[in-house]
């Protein structure tokens, strides 16, 4: 891998969403409109959603690493995982345990080797260039006297989740309207690199809902590079102010 040069641009990269919300209110269809997506359905709920594309029905992990030996995956632009909480808490759990019965006892070695493989599966298709949607129900957490509403994974698939995602964003219905909030708030979870305001779901008979997980990622991708180009920008001028006032030879100049 060559090295990227301080006064250089950092490459477009695949980015990684997470999406939470109450059950019902259109994650999966939400999911549907990115550009040539593969759904990994661990929760039986792709019939509830609109505008179905290719999905792989999961029965178990052994399912998802039979596709990816297959190749499977290189031909999708958009793996999404639908829930986190079954993909993590249920079939890699089992997976896990079968692979070494002390994981039965030893919850935290469990989660531990739950997220090796996890990571090892974000970094394959993170290889072939693949941006990812993790799909999440919310569940509120009691922070002090505030209910606060969370990714419903449990503990360290949790922090696993916050710590590899670029986005995360709670969905909710405001007027009838439905919105995605990625900045986090007092009552919501959320996570914003690329500082994108809160964004109101189009009407999904509407064209512009057709491709609106497609344009989002686009977006994402867009937002994160032109900051990282904004950062370059503004180191290049410090140091260049600092050699100037290191240069100065009386106040004057340096006025």
């Amino acid at each position: 891998m060559p090295i990227i040069r301080k006064e250089e641009s950092l490459p477009p990269r695949p980015v990684v969403i997470v999406l939470y919300g109450e059950p019902g209110i259109g994650k999966t269809s939400l999911f549907n409109t990115a550009y040539l997506p593969l759904l990994l359905d661990f929760d039986r709920g792709v019939d509830r959603s609109i505008n179905r594309q290719d999905t792989l029905l999961v029965s178990r992990w052994e399912d998802v690493q039979a596709e990816e030996k297959a190749g499977t995956f290189a031909n999708y632009a958009t793996i999404g995982i639908d829930t986190a909480k079954a993909a993590l808490d249920d079939f890699l759990m089992a997976y896990v345990v079968k692979q070494d019965y002390k994981n039965a006892k030893n919850k935290l070695a469990a989660y531990g080797a739950i997220g090796d493989e996890f990571k090892i599966f974000v970094s394959n298709r993170r290889g072939e260039n693949a941006d990812l949607v993790i799909i999440a129900h919310a569940k509120d957490e009691k922070e002090g006297d505030v209910l606060k509403k969370i990714p419903d994974v449990t503990g360290q698939s949790y922090n696993l989740l916050l710590r590899i995602a670029d986005q995360v964003g709670y969905m909710k219905t405001v007027n009838n309207k439905r919105t995605i909030q990625f900045e986090p708030t007092d009552t919501t979870i959320g996570k914003n690199v690329a500082r994108l305001p809160v964004i109101e779901i189009p009407d999904e008979s509407s064209h512009d809902f057709k491709t609106f997980m497609a344009d989002l990622i686009t977006n994402v991708k867009v937002a994160i590079r032109e900051m990282s180009e904004a950062q370059r920008e503004a180191l290049a001028k410090m140091e260049t102010y600092q050699n100037e006032v290191t240069e100065c030879q009386d106040p004057e100049e340096l006025t």
